[in-house]
């Protein structure tokens, strides 16, 4: 699954980066700002999502494996999102 999302990321950058028109700087804030309400969202859900709760986190172990899960989801929402945005403005006049 993962050689599948880097496929798909390949081709939709590969797509963008074709484009005269794409505006990667002006798509780079919102992009962050997915990745970020995405990492958010990951860091509240994944305990669900195997059975656990926030509660149930008792060690520094735990904590930092649901971060960096989480920051893992963040970035991958992020670095899908910024080729889709850039290619949403418009050519600089």
């Amino acid at each position: 699954m993962p050689a599948l999302a880097a496929l798909a990321w390949i081709a939709l950058a590969g797509y963008a980066l074709s484009r005269p028109s794409a505006r990667w700087r002006a798509g780079l804030v919102p992009a962050a700002l997915a990745g970020i309400v995405v990492a958010v969202a990951a860091f509240l859900l994944v305990p669900g999502a195997t059975r656990s709760s926030l509660s149930e986190l008792a060690y520094w172990v735990d904590w930092a494996n649901l971060l960096g899960i989480a920051l893992g989801f963040g970035a991958a929402a992020a670095a899908f999102a910024w080729p889709l945005l850039a290619l949403r403005g418009r050519a600089p006049a």
